[in-house]
């Protein structure tokens, strides 16, 4: 998998993450950053000087991913 983007939507008084592509199963996602901070939060930040991204290598391995269920309301925790 790669990284996925989805959406939090406010809906009957709970967020419920929701997901338009039906790519990914919801119940294996994380979030990263919410609110203010996920503004705040820097890719690749450098301070006075110059910066060159020659490499990034990020893995995620599972044994099993959940079964999407895209009628269920799900919540993230």
């Amino acid at each position: 998998m790669d990284f996925h983007a989805a959406v939090e939507a406010w809906v009957d008084g709970f967020w419920l993450l929701l997901d338009a592509t039906v790519l990914a199963p919801r119940a294996s996602m994380l979030r990263i950053e919410t609110g203010r901070d996920a503004t705040d939060t820097a890719f690749l930040p450098t301070v006075g000087g110059s910066l060159q991204h020659s490499r990034l290598l990020v893995i995620a391995t599972v044994d099993s991913l959940p079964l999407e269920r895209s009628e269920e309301r799900l919540v993230l925790r």
